[in-house]
């Protein structure tokens, strides 16, 4: 199958114009977009409520973090299916995020990120609405639809019991949240 590409210079423009619709939203790492002949790759930052876990062999020890760092690779095929791949590189405990860099891993992640938006891309698609829509991702975990990596079935199991919403009413930024590995369902919060 022959996948459509625009011809070089308006792909190049329809780039340069959503590029700077990011730059203007402070999205875009600065001088990390680097333009190929095939491919145009940069580095964003996104600042949303997501957790990390610290290690700590007796219970589950999750801090809240606040800036994600992901790369982005368009290939001259977008903004055609196929034509974007995004990797999320730091680390995340979430079922829907396997990112590159886990915590207490000898091994790296695959950076895969599970998103309807990636799955349904059209040429109508646009990087403004994904890089919102991965905002979005990070705050509002689907635990009944996790990745199959240990990190995002662990993630699952716990956003099953506590829901982001029982964070965002309950708990500041730059708390650590504890979750016992009793059969008591108890979560510590410490300053």
């Amino acid at each position: 199958m022959n996948i459509p590409e625009l011809p070089f210079e308006i792909w190049k423009e329809r780039i340069e114009n959503e590029i700077k619709i990011l730059k203007n939203l402070n999205f875009i790492e600065n001088d990390t977009i680097v333009f190929h002949e095939k491919n145009v790759d940069f580095w964003v930052n996104i600042n949303s409520l997501g957790f990390v876990t610290k290690d700590n062999t007796e219970k589950l020890s999750l801090l809240q973090i606040n800036s994600h760092r992901i790369f982005i690779k368009l290939n001259r095929s977008f903004p055609y299916p196929g034509g974007i791949d995004l990797s999320w590189y730091s680390n995340i405990f979430h079922p829907n995020i396997h990112p590159v860099e886990i915590q207490n891993s000898e091994k790296q992640g695959t950076g895969y990120i599970c998103l309807n938006i990636l799955k349904q891309w059209s040429r109508l698609s646009d990087l403004e609405s994904t890089v919102k829509s991965l905002q979005k991702l990070v705050e509002n975990p689907n635990p009944d639809d996790p990745l199959n990596y240990d990190i995002c079935t662990k993630a699952a199991e716990f956003f099953k019991k506590h829901p982001m919403e029982e964070f965002r009413k309950n708990h500041n930024n730059g708390e650590e949240i504890e979750e016992e590995k009793d059969d008591e369902d108890v979560i510590i919060v410490e300053d």
